[in-house]
């Protein structure tokens, strides 16, 4: 889960007074009455709201997406949604990192704390193998220095700093519930394979506040990244097993479940389609968290979500 301090409930007729938030969208539009007008999404940790500037002055053309801004204006009701009414904003040219960190939305568990329980996993990893290779994909300089850092999405699933850590360690801790049920599931190989199975989302999202799929992310896709990073340092590793590599690649492959759902191969080994169901358990919960948490109206349910094709109810 993520981070509530830094969260803006607003109810509705709520004054906004010199409050701070991060610009996702913002564009000129021209009304009904042919009058101009700027459309906003504007972010305060995991809450995004809808935002109008009734005036199409030129001033506010310089304001883009990432800026900081400081806002004055109200809450108002829109078909249900609260929808703020800007009447003053101003783009913050200096902001220090504190503030910046204020903005964005968090797991609320620590770095530390998330090192600590992942090193834990891998220290029970036994295979000599196996082990060389998870210690040498966490120590490629890109995961060592993203991984504790990135989302495990753009939107729908983990998409605070820390996500990506905070998905893999529950993907695990899925898995190794799996293989604790008797099924002869190959420990060392499925829980290598969870903790893994998004490491190419280092390349494929930016870093915050932005937090967007770069050019090679769109091209070639974090299961691809993924699977070509870890076959790199299974090529480094001496005398590696090729029936270990194999039913690696495939778990990493194969974690999407099917074909049309991004992955190139279905899983066909017990250690794969315990990594899918465990992936596919934390991102669902987590996604259906968010769209509660994210949700502006007063409904005890929220809007429908077109991801899941369902509202979700609140509580």
């Amino acid at each position: 889960m993520f981070w509530g301090d830094n969260m803006l409930d607003l109810n509705l007729n709520t004054k906004i007074d010199n409050l701070v938030f991060i610009v996702r969208q913002i564009s000129k539009k021209i009304g009904q009455n042919s009058k101009e007008y700027y459309t906003l999404q504007i972010s305060r940790g995991i809450k995004t709201y809808d935002a109008k500037i009734w005036s199409g002055d030129e001033k506010y053309e310089c304001i883009i997406p990432g800026d900081i801004v400081k806002i004055t204006g109200m809450a108002k009701d829109f078909k249900g949604l609260i929808q703020i009414h800007i009447n003053e904003i101003s783009v913050l040219e200096e902001v220090d990192a504190s503030l910046r960190n204020e903005l964005l939305p968090f797991c609320s568990k620590s770095e530390s704390i998330l090192r600590k329980e992942i090193e834990d996993i891998i220290s029970t990893i036994e295979d000599k193998y196996i082990l060389e290779l998870i210690n040498k994909v966490f120590d490629v300089p890109e995961v060592k220095e993203s991984f504790y850092k990135k989302s495990a999405g753009v939107e729908i699933h983990h998409a605070y700093v820390r996500g990506l850590a905070e998905h893999s360690l529950e993907v695990a801790k899925n898995t190794i519930s799996f293989c604790k049920m008797g099924y002869s599931i190959k420990y060392d190989i499925a829980v290598t394979a969870a903790l893994l199975h998004d490491v190419g989302k280092v390349y494929e999202l930016s870093d915050f506040p932005e937090n967007k799929y770069t050019e090679v992310g769109r091209m070639l896709g974090h299961i691809t990244i993924g699977s070509n990073l870890i076959q790199k340092c299974i090529n480094e590793i001496k005398d590696f097993p090729r029936e270990i590599e194999l039913d690696i690649i495939h778990a990493i492959l194969s974690h999407h479940g099917n074909k049309d759902m991004g992955s190139p191969v279905v899983p066909m080994t017990l250690e794969a389609i315990a990594v899918h169901n465990a992936d596919k358990a934390s991102a669902e919960i987590n996604a259906f968290y968010l769209s509660v948490q994210r949700d502006n109206s007063s409904s005890n349910w929220t809007e429908y979500n077109n991801i899941y094709k369902r509202c979700i109810k609140k509580s």
